[in-house]
């Protein structure tokens, strides 16, 4: 009896550009001259004049997963014919994001959305964008496919997810106690007077 071979995992970082050479050109430039000009978030965090930065690739050998960075006609292009998780189609990704591809090269394999564009917009450093990384990943593999595609759907609403309650009780409580700092310390300059 034959083993069937583990499947494998890959990420895949899609930029918000296509690889057409005037945008290369402008991308090239702008990092060059004005970084803060690059409208794609995920090549702004990724990119510096001399191209992909050290502490990016650093980052995703420690990650421990193969990756690779693809401009969005590359990735319409290569992972058109794959399956993507439920009734979802390629042509509806949006980008940036990050996609997750599980499978060997012998068998199907199958693409996950594991971050959308909308958390681009929060993450302005490669730390933040780290974490984001970090938990999203780890919540797919915790949930499984179909529970991590509901919980991270725009619509869902995190009632039972104790991750997000516990990041807006934690939120909360920092506004409290920097509201009774500033109380007291209203307090202790009228005592002073």
């Amino acid at each position: 009896m034959t083993e069937s071979p583990e499947k494998t995992e890959k990420l895949v970082f899609i930029f918000d550009v296509d690889s057409l050479p005037e945008n290369k050109i402008s991308l090239f430039l702008k990092r060059s001259i004005a970084p803060s000009k690059i409208e794609c978030p995920l090549y702004r965090l990724t990119h510096d004049v001399k191209g992909l930065k050290p502490e990016v690739a650093e980052y995703m050998n420690e990650f421990g997963l193969d990756y690779e960075i693809l401009y969005k006609d590359e990735f319409i292009k290569k992972y058109e014919g794959f399956e993507i998780f439920g009734t979802f189609r390629i042509a509806d990704a949006t980008y940036p994001s990050v996609y997750i591809i599980i499978g060997s090269e012998r068998e199907e394999r199958q693409v996950y959305e594991l971050i959308s564009a909308r958390y681009f917009n929060k993450c302005e450093s490669l730390s933040c964008f780290g974490r984001v990384l970090e938990r999203k990943y780890s919540q797919f593999k915790e949930l499984g496919p179909a529970e991590f595609k509901r919980v991270n759907s725009p619509g869902y609403r995190p009632e039972n997810d104790a991750e997000e309650l516990d990041e807006k009780e934690e939120k909360k409580q920092k506004i409290e106690n920097a509201h009774q700092k500033i109380v007291d310390m209203e307090n202790e300059m009228k005592k002073t007077k």
